[in-house]
């Protein structure tokens, strides 16, 4: 077991120390956690909200991690970037938000120190370190995400879900098309209907972000007349019921569907 504690210095640098006080953590994790923080209060924070996403962890210790998931998540909703090793900076959290956030620090070493200013650092500092471990794994960017946990794959991306419904004898499948917007700390991406992206993110502070949702959807609509239509009659924002008959052409086109960034589920209800 070991017994670590974040404390903020006076220059706004996060870090951890031993100390008897602590909440203990599992040797493993602990050790984990010590290393990351060695190399900086980015990289600390970045295994944090990454990798630990779905851990047990002291309170001060969780108020970091949603700091860092907080970030992973913004990550995700950057516009796509395919393949490629490189991404945009990751935009900071508006000063009102990052009030909220030093608000509610919980009791720790260091806290007086925390200011909206101390949090903006420690977001590009997160930014950096990304940067950095990105090309040192020498991986994509959706290849590097999952290998940091296989959940953060599945964020801020469309998803086609398919249902069978036994329940109705006319139209026996349901479809769906959903977006995810976090990871729950279950690490469960977070699905809500597509068609709420469209009152999410309203307005031109957020069109970057709907446009960027939704580019998979005219990649893959291009390659699928149903969608296509689908797509043109505005009828992807809304839940449809479905003959067997749909729901076959469906089931042919999965592979260019998920070819073009969508992730698709076929599941049961009803008896």
């Amino acid at each position: 077991m070991m017994t670590l504690e974040p404390v903020l210095t006076p220059h706004g640098l996060l870090t951890l120390r031993q100390t008897a006080q602590a909440p203990a953590l599992e040797l493993n994790q602990g050790l984990r956690l010590e290393k990351a923080f060695l190399r900086g209060s980015g990289h600390g924070l970045l295994w944090l909200g990454a990798d630990e996403v779905a851990t047990v962890l002291p309170p001060v210790l969780s108020y970091w991690r949603a700091l860092g998931m907080r970030y992973m998540t913004a990550l995700c909703a950057l516009p796509s970037v395919g393949d490629g090793r490189t991404k945009p900076p990751v935009p900071i959290p508006a000063d009102g938000e990052l009030d909220t956030m030093a608000a509610a620090v919980p009791p720790m070493t260091g806290a007086e120190y925390l200011t909206t200013s101390v949090l903006a650092n420690l977001w590009q500092g997160m930014d950096a370190a990304f940067d950095a471990e990105l090309v040192q794994a020498k991986l994509s960017l959706q290849e590097f995400l999952k290998s940091r946990h296989p959940a953060w794959n599945l964020v801020g991306r469309v998803h086609f879900n398919l249902a069978e419904n036994r329940k109705d004898d006319e139209a026996p499948f349901a479809f769906l098309a959903t977006y995810t917007t976090r990871l729950s700390a279950e690490a469960k991406a977070q699905h809500l209907p597509l068609g709420k992206a469209l009152q999410e993110y309203s307005g031109a502070r957020n069109r970057q972000r709907l446009l960027s949702l939704l580019m998979p959807v005219q990649r893959a609509a291009e390659r699928s007349p149903w969608l296509k239509t689908l797509v043109n009659a505005g009828d992807i924002f809304h839940p449809l019921r479905w003959s067997p008959q749909q729901a076959l052409q469906f089931l042919k086109d999965v592979p260019a569907i998920e070819s073009a960034g969508w992730s698709c589920e076929c599941r049961r209800v009803g008896a």
